[in-house]
């Protein structure tokens, strides 16, 4: 016998889990922005994951592996002068403790401005959406 009420439910509880997820690796990635823009490598530090599965490539480097040499890149990077990030094209798959963003980092500095192709990777981590994989690349300019 087929119950169709209790498969909606089942549906219904799946779809709204789904759309959770996805605000909350929202969230997780507006906070890693955040911190990148405004230098706070504190704030950094929280939204990295733990573990030596964790990578990072930022355009102008090789991977980059396990947590405290992501964070000592990161020191650096923050070390330059300032800059605004702009986001575009923002893209977020989220599973129950897996999640992928892609966007276009649109960066003005001081002395240059660039557009960078990045994918972020989440994991949930002690109920906590935390990065655990950053690459960054050279997008090409606008025509």
């Amino acid at each position: 016998m087929e119950d169709y009420s209790t498969a909606a439910r089942l549906r219904d509880l799946l779809t709204r889990k789904r759309a959770d997820n996805a605000v909350g690796v929202e969230e997780a990635n507006a906070a890693f922005y955040a911190a990148f823009q405004q230098r706070n490598i504190k704030a950094m530090e929280g939204i990295w994951g733990l573990g030596d599965h964790v990578q990072c490539i930022h355009p102008s480097s090789c991977c980059i592996s396990g947590r405290e040499s992501v964070i000592e890149s990161w020191k650096v990077v923050l070390a330059n002068t300032a800059f605004t990030i702009q986001l575009q094209d923002i893209l977020v798959h989220a599973q129950d403790d897996f999640a992928v963003v892609t966007c276009l980092e649109v960066v003005d500095a001081a002395e240059s401005k660039g557009r960078i192709a990045a994918t972020n990777i989440f994991e949930k981590q002690d109920g906590r959406w935390r990065i655990i994989h950053h690459h960054g690349s050279l997008a090409p300019p606008l025509r």
